[in-house]
């Protein structure tokens, strides 16, 4: 688009301050929601703009040669709103324009590929792994593990075990029930004191 309007303006003598108005213009209302609407352009407000570097008078004359070769194409309010009122009385309303035709045209293919180039898939990326939760380690030493006592069932105790339990008390049994020795009479022991002595 950029050739096209160059070679359009070639014969004008303006044509560097139209190029520079097209420029700006087409900066801020070529966007796809504003491409079908008439926008206006106020020459006093615009004169001076350190973007745009053109005074009013040439302005004017820039809007001249953009819609002689097309570029533009003025928009006429419905009579009776040509004019606003303001604090110092009544000024004729911004002149408003739209994109010509052709223009207009090559302005909707340049966002059509500027959106298809902005809506183009990004690369995949990776997934990355999450670290797992570190478990806690094991203990060295594991407590051994007691058989369950179930009800109606006799304890089986090891023999050491009984042994040392039967050794409380003086005695030791290994099978059947510990009896107690009963005391001798007087008589008896004296018998057996003689026995000895005699040598029985």
């Amino acid at each position: 688009m950029r050739d096209q309007l160059t070679a359009a303006l070639a014969g004008f003598r303006n044509r560097d301050a139209a190029f520079a108005l097209a420029t700006w213009l087409a900066r801020f209302w070529s966007a796809p929601r504003k491409l079908l609407y008439a926008f206006p352009v106020d020459r006093r407000a615009i004169a001076g703009r350190e973007d745009l570097g053109l005074t009013e008078a040439r302005v004017r004359g820039a809007l001249a040669a953009l819609e002689e070769i097309g570029f533009l194409a003025r928009y006429e309010p419905d009579p009776g709103k040509r004019y606003q009122r303001t604090a110092k009385g009544l000024h004729r309303r911004p002149l408003l324009f739209r994109f010509g035709e052709e223009y207009a045209v090559a302005f909707t293919a340049a966002n059509a590929r500027a959106q298809a180039a902005r809506g183009a898939p990004a690369p995949a990326r990776r997934p990355i792994p999450r670290p797992e939760p570190q478990r806690a380690p094991a203990a060295n030493v594991v407590a051994p593990v007691r058989p369950a006592i179930l009800p109606g069932r006799p304890t089986i105790v090891p023999a050491s075990q009984l042994a040392q339990k039967q050794a409380i008390g003086g005695s030791r049994v290994i099978m059947g029930e510990e009896r107690r020795a009963e005391s001798s009479s007087p008589l008896e022991a004296a018998l057996a004191r003689l026995g000895r002595g005699l040598g029985l």
